[in-house]
């Protein structure tokens, strides 16, 4: 989906859900996000998933959001840097997670437990070995990301 679809699918009560493990050079994107996140004055409940997203279900669950954002390192044979929005749907045909859990498994339990609208954003990431720092490409990526939702976190509450 475009990006413009993807941000008019943002609604309501919104949780932004980063992943990503710091030891794992661009696999630490979507914490990565959340944490730089933090520092800004949006309307959204943050929580860095780190690598097991798995464990925090139950946070995310009672929270009861209208909207959840993941954010995701995702193999998906692109370039280094692409982004793609998604939604839950769209995960059973596009990317893998870089996570030992199935993100899968963890949004259809999400929805079996509140009525919230699931979107995923996965960055193909360049370097994913472990002991290195994230690659110049994928930091500016994730600043460019970091913008555009606190633009669209702003704007859509006013």
């Amino acid at each position: 989906m475009e990006l413009n679809e993807f941000l008019s699918k943002i609604k309501g009560r919104v949780l932004i859900a980063g992943i990503g493990n710091s030891l794992r050079a661009d696999d630490a994107v979507g914490s990565y996000i959340v944490k730089k996140l933090s520092n800004e004055k949006i309307d959204a409940i943050l929580v860095d998933c780190e690598d097991q997203p798995e464990r925090f279900i139950e946070k995310i669950v009672h929270h009861k959001p209208d909207t959840v954002i993941f954010i995701d390192a995702l193999h998906m044979n692109h370039e280094p840097g692409s982004v793609v929005f998604l939604e839950k749907k769209d995960l059973y045909h596009t990317g893998i997670s870089t996570h030992q859990t199935n993100l899968k498994m963890c949004i259809d339990y999400i929805k079996s437990r509140i009525k919230t609208e699931i979107l995923i954003i996965g960055i193909q990431p360049e370097n994913t070995d472990f002991g290195n720092r994230m690659s110049e490409k994928i930091l500016d990526v994730a600043e460019t990301l970091k913008n555009i939702l606190i633009k669209a976190l702003l704007l859509s509450r006013f």
